[in-house]
């Protein structure tokens, strides 16, 4: 099972911790952990790239964990926000089409 844990400040994503695995298939076969990586990971390279935030994530097998940094100006702060809801949507329909594996946990929701 791999949980995914979303802590939010004022409405929007201040951090998110991904755990676990799925087990649907072997190793490097496992069609769900695949989709869940890219989307986190696309997710905070993105922030880091694209909106240029000087911004750290733990990265390992079976494990992500991204906190948004405090004091963003606000154009960037909704830009993350946005990006965050969209790896959010993406996360809810892998679990729509692969029911049992994920577990979302938003605070906010």
């Amino acid at each position: 099972m791999v949980r995914v844990s979303v802590k939010r400040q004022d409405g929007a994503v201040a951090a998110v911790r991904v755990e676990g695995h799925t087990g649907s298939a072997p190793k490097g076969e496992d069609i769900i952990c695949a989709g869940v990586s890219a989307l986190v990971q696309t997710f905070y390279f993105s922030v880091r790239r694209l909106l240029q935030v000087d911004a750290e994530a733990d990265i390992r097998d079976g494990y992500f964990s991204f906190s948004v940094p405090s004091g963003l100006p606000p154009e960037k702060q909704e830009k993350v926000a946005f990006l965050a809801e969209s790896m959010l949507i993406g996360l809810d329909e892998i679990n729509r089409s692969y029911p049992g594996f994920l577990q979302v946990y938003d605070d906010g929701r």
